[in-house]
């Protein structure tokens, strides 16, 4: 999951420097995915409030262990992330694409501008 927040951080600042353009059209396709996806993290976020608690599994020693078991794999623990750190990496990294998309519409609504701007009209 780092990996892909550090990918879109790297391309929302692509497209903050410039250096990256797409038309809107190529972009529209990517935001839907994008925003669809968002919009599908959002409704889980009401379940999410539930993974971090412990589970009512019992008294015994067994039980209490993998309560615990279970509040480490959904807030993260020794050794792991826990999904609930992971789901708010990827709505980052889902928000970080989305950003670099339309700033790269704009880039190239520039670049397109500046280009026919420089053509001479006969």
């Amino acid at each position: 999951m780092s990996a892909m927040t550090t990918s879109m951080r790297g391309l929302k600042q692509a497209a903050e420097s410039g250096s990256f353009a797409i038309s809107k059209e190529g972009a529209e396709a990517y935001i839907k995915a994008i925003e669809d996806a968002q919009k599908e993290l959002r409704q889980l976020d009401k379940y999410n409030a539930q993974l971090a608690q412990e589970t009512k599994l019992g008294t015994s020693p067994d039980a209490q262990a993998m309560s615990r078991y279970n509040v480490e794999s959904a807030n993260g623990g020794a050794g792991t992330t826990g999904i609930l750190p992971a789901l708010d990496q990827l709505k980052m990294a889902l928000e970080d694409a989305r950003l670099a998309m339309k700033k790269a519409i704009e880039n190239y609504d520039q670049v397109d501008g500046s280009a026919a701007s420089g053509l001479k009209r006969y």
